[in-house]
This record gives structure tokens, sequence and C-alpha cells, in this order.
């Protein structure tokens, strides 16, 4: 019988591609007059094997400004992703960033928008510090 030390485990697992895999999250914003088919293109991305997770906001949530359709994806599939976003996101306007855990790096820094950029709310961020419980992803 092998006996595989935790340890030795981590160091095969910090040197795979797995560590060192990049996770991506895409923010695709819809005004209240367009939820059915917000809802409608979340339907149609559970559908679809690019991504991880596909949640769907009726309201806005944590600094974010609108309701909006959440996808998480990978560094694997970033290109078919933003692709795929680009051309069914019609008139919605698309927040994509890295989720290092940092979220107020994450969304401000290295972002990328598709359409119309929208403000948000980076007090939010500062009332976290204070208050983790209320962070959108924990």
């Amino acid at each position: 019988m092998i006996t595989l030390h935790l340890s030795y485990l981590i160091n095969i697992f910090r040197g795979s591609s797995l560590a060192n895999m990049k996770h991506f999250h895409a923010h695709i914003y819809f005004a209240p007059k367009d939820i059915e088919h917000a809802r409608n293109l979340a339907k149609y991305a559970l559908l679809i094997e690019l991504f991880e997770s596909v949640k769907f906001h009726e309201r806005p949530i944590g600094p974010h400004p609108t309701g909006m359709i959440e996808m998480h994806f990978g560094d694997s599939s970033y290109t078919s992703a933003v692709e795929w976003i680009e051309t069914h996101r019609g008139v919605f306007s698309v927040l994509i960033h890295q989720d290092t855990g940092d979220d107020f790096r994450d969304h401000s820094d290295g972002i990328r928008w598709l359409g119309k950029k929208l403000p948000l709310d980076f007090a939010f961020f500062e009332l976290v510090q204070s208050h983790p419980e209320l962070r959108v992803h924990q």
C-alpha cells in the first residue's frame, strides 16, 4: 500500500496547470424592460458547455448597477466564451474580469467592456471591508 502525504499532493497540485488556471466572470447587464430577453439569454447559456456557472440576478447586487446574468468560465474557454457573449449580447453591456479573490481589483484592473461602460458602485467594496458578510461571492 502506498501512502501519499498531504504536502506531496499539494506540491503536485501547485505544479499542475489546474493550480495556475485563471477564472473569469462576465456580467451581462440589462434594464428592467429587457428582463425576459435576459432570462432567455441566460437559459440559452445554460445549454452550452462554455460556462462553469450561469446565475441570473433580477436586481442589482453588490457593486453592479442593474440586474445581470453572471457567467463563470476558465482560461481554457476564455476566447470562445467571449466570442459567444459578443455574438449573443445584443444591446446589453458586458463587464468581463478575472476572478482573483480581490473584488476591488477584479472589477477595476484589467477589465474588458463589451458595449457601453456602466458605472459600478465602488463604495460597496469599502463597505465589505468592514462587513465581510456582505461579499457577493463567499
